[in-house]
């Protein structure tokens, strides 16, 4: 005899797979194919809402209206059905229609993130300006994965990137920068930067690093020194860190150290000249290097004469070609002018560098470098260090 326990399971089982079988058949994709008839769909407007979305697809607008409007009677806390009925209004020119349904449930909206990017895509077909600003400026503080189709779609919106920046919320101006870079979009970064350092709003030293070293990349030199200011919040030396006391930036106008397997580059603290560090480089042993180990962009002015200081060490450098310092011009055309190589063994001795700046120039390459060797010996091997580099006017 089976126990009335296990009678009680398999009936409960049974009234489970009951309900999932109709529910299955509820929310089946009503296409007019399925001949079960929509029946159980009354109690399931989610049935309703997919068989307007496959309605809207097969391109049957009234069709897809109506399953929407059932979905909203039926259950009228789901806002899909609203989203779907307002995209069905606007894609059938009822852009009236749509302007009310989508105030109705606008308070709904105000502040859920699930549908923002809709509702500003609405707001872009509807042609509503308050409603897509609104909705632009909550996806740049809330949601940074939509951030660039948003201000793309903003730019078309306005009519070009240069009329996007008015109608951003000063919070929200950092995220449209990093837009605009991303974009390429160099006069309206530009413009955009002006307006946030008059107002003080461009504070993460991060962004002011990455705007710097966008700008000297698409040689805005004059406004690259503006946002270098701003990070350095000071007057300072013309060289970033001449006595290497932090790591390289490897950007803006800071230090830029080689990653190579034939050599090492790094702050060393082992033998400084002055201070607690200086630059240290290795030499494997294991190429004929012709390249810079490290470089410094550096913002100067034009037709200005200017001193190199230096102080450098060398161990056991090998071959014909040793490690020399060398300026030129950033972008402009500029002579290139170099120091003595430092060969073999050799204690810390200061060096000099004169030069002039010629008209136009905002800004010198500083490298520290070494010419490849004709030798058949030509793989260097050794140790170089440079300390307390230093430019000034003469």
């Amino acid at each position: 005899m089976v126990p009335l326990s296990r009678k009680v399971f398999a009936i409960a089982l049974l009234a489970v797979s009951g309900g999932l079988l109709w529910y299955s058949i509820a929310t089946y994709k009503l296409s007019g194919q399925n001949r079960l008839g929509d029946i159980s769909a009354r109690f399931f407007p989610e049935a309703r809402i997919l068989n307007g979305h496959s309605r809207y697809l097969a391109h049957d607008l009234p069709g897809a209206a109506e399953s929407y409007r059932q979905a909203i009677f039926a259950g009228p806390s789901f806002v899909d059905a609203w989203i779907g009925l307002a995209r069905t209004q606007i894609a059938d020119g009822q852009l009236d229609a749509a302007r009310k349904t989508l105030n109705i449930i606008s308070p709904t909206l105000a502040s859920i993130s699930t549908w923002k990017w809709q509702e500003l895509l609405f707001a872009y077909d509807l042609q509503d300006e308050p409603s897509f600003e609104k909705c632009y400026n909550y996806i740049l503080s809330y949601l940074p994965h939509r951030t660039t189709d948003a201000s793309l779609l903003a730019s078309k919106f306005w009519g070009g990137w240069g009329e996007v920046a008015p109608h951003v919320f000063s919070y929200n101006r950092p995220v449209l920068l990093s837009a605009l870079m991303d974009r390429q979009q160099v006069d309206a970064a530009v413009a955009l930067f002006e307006v946030m350092e008059n107002e003080g709003s461009l504070r993460e030293e991060n962004d002011q690093l990455r705007l710097c070293d966008f700008l000297i990349s698409n040689n805005r030199l004059k406004e690259a020194k503006a946002a270098w200011r701003l990070w350095r919040k000071k007057d300072s030396p013309l060289i970033d860190d001449g006595r290497f006391e932090r790591g390289p930036l490897n950007r803006a106008f800071g230090w830029r150290f080689k990653i190579d397997p034939d050599v090492l580059v790094e702050r060393g603290t082992g033998s400084p000249c002055r201070g607690n560090s200086c630059l240290h480089i290795h030499f494997k042993g294991s190429g004929n290097l012709n390249c810079d180990f490290a470089s410094q962009i550096i913002p100067v002015k034009p037709e200005t004469s200017y001193l190199l200081r230096y102080m450098q060490k060398s161990s056991g450098i090998t071959t014909d070609r040793g490690v020399f310092l060398s300026v030129n011009g950033y972008k402009e055309g500029f002579p290139n002018i170099a120091s003595e190589p430092a060969l073999g063994d050799s204690p810390w001795k200061e060096e000099k560098v004169e030069f002039e700046t010629p008209a136009g120039c905002e800004a010198i390459v500083l490298h520290v470098q070494r010419n490849e060797s004709l030798k058949l010996d030509n793989k260097i091997s050794g140790d170089y260090w440079l300390d307390s580099v230093e430019l000034m006017e003469k």
